[in-house]
């Protein structure tokens, strides 16, 4: 028979070791994997066992249910056999005998109260609040031995991985994915945390969350219409002419790369960059126009910078489904995207500055992108694929080719036409929509 000290020892280490189980499970789950993979670049001792443990978390809450249950089941063990002999002096001097049949059960009932308070103190609370605030540093550090006591305990986790997976089959429930993954809702919550505790700049910010939305921004959002192109016509890519017309383009708009098209713009027949002019100029035999790079209406930034960084390529020619010529994008444009308007010397796509004739009322190019609509002014409209200007907006919602002062209503605001250009919408304005005599009288009562 074990002496009552030991019996206590036994019991609180019992404990102890249960929180660590308990402070090992909350760290794995609360570190990134990202920080995890700092530290393994960093040679810090520990980072690949918890990338390990990380890669199968079922595997890994297998084994720390083992843990946790031999560890708890012990304790009760223990302390239900020597509960008598903690308590008999407590229960004497209480006049009940420790031998007796009711002696018996309160000393049960004592020692499972001493052992749950404990256990719920320093094996579960006091563990798990260290865990929150040190992730990090207590995975690593306990990583390795919950690694090795993992593997001693293989054949027992496959057993309860193969009785998990087996009772959720049978509910039919379908399998989750191993490991965590960040969703990219979760990516900008995080990124305004970083903001909010003063780890990152507002300009860092704002990339960030620009960066997530790449997937969500098409090329027509962004493109120079092709109403608004700058092109160098000729009539073949062998003209005779075409290097003064690329000086005199170039002199009028000193950008660095334009398309070569025919006069209705049907025909494409290259990118003449003026680098390459100089440097053919320069005695080198250098190609004046460069393939074109075409991509699909409908697409979006992501998939366009992937191939112009393939390609390695600073501008895109945009077609719709028919093949024809919609517009032009460039490098610029998307990375506009990332870090917001980059003021240059000429600017042809971006819209003029809106007009304010009074506080209430604004007036914009018509073929201003929803998606500038909405970053620069705030006003969010339908978006669909058969449009992606406000004059596309306008044109779908009236069916018809407008005339100047016709408007739409949409939400609190109205969308008038302004100004026309042949069949096309040069300007709107936007006002607050007028209310209507229901309304007053609402407003009135």
């Amino acid at each position: 028979m074990l002496s009552l000290p030991v019996v206590v020892a036994v019991i609180v280490f019992l404990i102890l070791l249960n929180g660590v189980f308990a402070c090992m499970e909350i760290a794995l789950v609360s570190v990134s994997r990202v920080r995890l993979r700092r530290l393994q670049q960093e040679n810090k001792p520990g980072a690949s066992s918890a990338i390990s443990l990380q890669k199968n978390f079922d595997d890994f809450f297998a084994t720390v249910q083992i843990g946790v249950t031999f560890v708890a089941t012990l304790s009760s063990v223990v302390g239900g056999a020597s509960a008598s002999d903690l308590f008999g002096p407590l229960l004497a001097f209480a006049g009940i005998s420790p031998s007796s049949y009711t002696g018996h059960i309160l000393a049960l009932v004592a020692i499972t109260l001493c052992i749950s308070y404990v256990s719920l103190v320093i094996g579960e609370l006091v563990p798990k609040s260290l865990a929150r605030r040190y992730p990090a540093s207590i995975s690593t550090a306990l990583a390795g031995p919950f690694r090795t006591f993992s593997r001693l305990m293989t054949p027992a986790v496959r057993i309860l991985s193969a009785s998990t997976w087996a009772v959720l089959k049978a509910l039919r429930i379908p399998g989750t994915r191993k490991g965590y993954t960040l969703t990219t809702e979760e990516f900008r919550m995080l990124a305004s945390e970083l903001l909010e505790t003063s780890q990152i700049p507002m300009p860092v910010h704002d990339v960030l969350v620009r960066v997530t939305r790449l997937a969500q921004t098409r090329v027509e959002d962004v493109m120079v219409p092709r109403h608004k192109m700058v092109v160098i016509e000729v009539d073949s890519p062998d003209d005779p002419k075409m290097n003064e017309k690329i000086l005199a383009t170039y002199r009028k708009y000193p950008f660095t790369n334009f398309p070569v098209t025919d006069a209705n713009l049907d025909n494409d027949f290259g990118i003449a960059n003026v680098k390459d002019l100089l440097l053919g100029g320069a005695g080198r035999s250098v190609p004046l126009l460069r393939p074109t790079t075409f991509t699909p209406r409908g697409a979006t930034l992501d998939s366009l910078l992937e191939i112009m960084l393939k390609k390695n390529t600073q501008m895109s020619v945009v077609v719709d489904e028919h093949g024809t010529i919609d517009g032009i994008v460039t490098l610029e444009d998307v990375l506009e995207e990332f870090v917001g308007e980059i003021e240059s010397s000429v600017r042809v796509r971006k819209t003029a500055p809106p007009q304010a004739k009074a506080e209430t009322e604004l007036i914009v190019d018509g073929q201003i992108s929803l998606h500038e609509l909405k970053e620069f002014h705030s006003i969010a409209l339908p978006q669909s694929r058969y449009y992606s200007t406000l004059a596309g907006f306008l044109l779908a919602e009236m069916g018809k080719i407008p005339s100047k002062g016709e408007y739409v209503d949409h939400g609190k605001l109205r969308f008038e036409v302004r100004d026309m250009e042949k069949n096309r919408i040069k300007t709107v304005k936007i006002i607050p929509r007028p209310a209507t005599s229901s309304q007053k009288l609402r407003d009135t009562t």
